[in-house]
């Protein structure tokens, strides 16, 4: 005899482990301090690279204009500074927006995995169930016989 709640559930299971398997099982190992950290970094590795590469595209687009402008060490060291200040506004203000955004993504992934090992708990009791009733109607049978 077939169990619909027990198809259902086993249904339900196997297509989030077929859609979610890869990311939300994976970053189940972590705890929220160490997955926000991996994130954050590599975060920080992308800014980084993506504002080293505007810097120098700009550099290389500008290059005339700048080398005549900058005339003095000061003009030079000025530049630089202000180039070091908008990437630390810059950084940090994505930072912020890494974290909450990670943090956000972690609260919600761990909603959906928690759900989806109460569906294994229950699925499990069912299972359970179900052995146990074999294994009654088995010991009924050799009892009457």
């Amino acid at each position: 005899m077939l169990n619909n709640e027990k198809i259902t559930l086993m249904t339900k299971l196997a297509l989030y482990e077929q859609k979610n398997s890869s990311k939300e099982i994976k970053s189940s190992r972590y705890f929220k301090s160490d997955y926000l950290a991996l994130k954050m970094l590599g975060s920080f590795a992308c800014i980084t690279f993506g504002y080293l590469l505007i810097v120098a595209l700009w550099f290389l687009y500008m290059s005339n204009d700048m080398i005549t402008k900058i005339t003095t060490t000061s003009s030079f060291v000025a530049l630089v500074l202000i180039l070091i200040l908008v990437y630390i506004i810059i950084a940090a203000a994505y930072m912020v927006f890494s974290y909450m955004f990670f943090s956000h993504k972690f609260k919600e992934e761990r909603a959906r995995l928690k759900e989806y090992n109460g569906d294994l708990k229950t699925l499990n009791r069912i299972q359970e169930l179900e052995y146990d009733a074999i294994i009654d109607e088995i010991e009924e049978e050799r009892n009457n016989a």
